[in-house]
């Protein structure tokens, strides 16, 4: 059930979204992508969107680990697996906004 905060993405949406930009990082970067970093920051659930408490510790999280699961995962880790994505996309995003 939805709250008044949440929310809503329809996901033909996020789905032509997501067909648009990685059309034009195939325009821009051609069949493959070179991300320099590696390791990165990351927040553990659920303190990541409990901003309303004491500032989290951060943890390590790897890209070569989240692609590498991505690459491995099946039918039983889909939601670890958006999350993974998220990982790698948030990368990518990183590498051509600095």
């Amino acid at each position: 059930m939805n709250t008044p905060n949440d929310l809503r993405i329809e996901v033909n949406e996020l789905r032509r979204i997501a067909t648009r930009l990685f059309d034009a990082l195939e325009e821009s970067e051609g069949d493959a992508v070179d991300l320099a970093a590696d390791y990165f920051y990351s927040v553990p659930i659920p303190e990541l969107y409990d901003v309303s408490g004491d500032v989290p510790q951060l943890t390590i999280g790897q890209l070569t680990e989240s692609w590498s699961n991505l690459r491995t995962a099946n039918d039983s880790s889909i939601p670890w697996e958006f999350v993974w994505f998220g990982d790698v996309l948030k990368a990518i995003g990183h590498r051509f906004s600095v």
